[in-house]
């Protein structure tokens, strides 16, 4: 999680134009911008739970729609649920800021009152528009407990059927990503900044002297040292051959 400008750093380091000479700023976070979201679609492959966000909501009867600010690339789990499990009241300031005046004839103390009402949440799965487009001219537009979710343009969710009560929902999604400048800091974590530096290094050399097996060569490079870091390979085992006599080994065989 380095700032993007000692990222910066590095890649010019790396490309012996620390003056700034050959590549102005704009060509750097270019570089790192389209790094990102490379090395986040391996992740993505890999392991999609290290990029999640879990959105959390309450849905009105009659409301089927959910709005994720920023969009979404991917939905890896869904659950919802109408039947509470248990509600919580806390209670925060016996007094309210600056205010020691009573209510005349209230000898009880002042303070907040906050209801969290917990919900029991059943998974649900994805389904196509046109699916639920189907069900739906043929049974009338349907209201009961939802089956299936549907994605309607980047950042919409949908249900079907439409809830009739009150139902809370839990989403778990890879989240699109903004553009980044120097001034923020990178959202992997410092291992994975040194593929970011490989990469923006090695994509900002190669453009005068453009060479498709160089750089497949290096993105697959980088590809395979974040599959090793992420699934290490199994234990080693130990095979006999046909004709080899099996192992005794604690009263067993192996």
């Amino acid at each position: 999680m380095l700032p993007l400008a000692t990222i910066a750093k590095r890649i010019r380091r790396g490309l012996h134009d620390t003056d700034s000479i050959t590549y102005d700023d704009e060509d750097i976070i270019d570089a790192i911008n389209c790094g990102m979201r490379f090395i986040r679609r391996t992740i993505a492959d890999i392991q999609p739970a290290m990029l999640a966000t879990e959105h959390k909501g309450v849905l009105s009867p009659g409301q089927s729609s959910i709005v994720i600010s920023g969009g979404i690339s991917k939905v890896l789990s869904m659950t919802l649920g109408s039947e509470i499990n248990k509600t919580v009241i806390t209670y925060h300031s016996d007094k309210i800021y600056h205010n020691y005046n009573r209510i005349y004839q209230n000898r009880n103390p002042l303070y907040s009152e906050t209801e969290t009402v917990f919900y029991k949440e059943h998974p649900i799965y994805e389904s196509e528009q046109a699916h639920s487009v189907w069900y739906s001219y043929n049974d009338g537009v349907r209201e009961g407990t939802p089956e299936v979710f549907y994605r309607t343009g980047i950042a919409t969710i949908n249900l079907y059927p439409i809830p009739n009560e009150t139902t809370a929902y839990t989403i778990v999604s890879i989240d699109d990503l903004d553009e980044l400048t120097l001034r923020d800091k990178s959202p992997l974590l410092t291992e994975f900044d040194d593929f970011l530096v490989e990469y923006a290094v090695t994509r900002l050399s190669i453009t005068n002297e453009y060479d498709v097996a160089q750089e497949s060569q290096v993105l697959a490079n980088i590809v395979n040292q974040i599959q090793r870091m992420l699934v290490p390979p199994p234990d080693a085992i130990e095979v006999y051959g046909y004709w080899d006599s099996p192992v005794h080994s604690r009263g067993g065989y192996r």
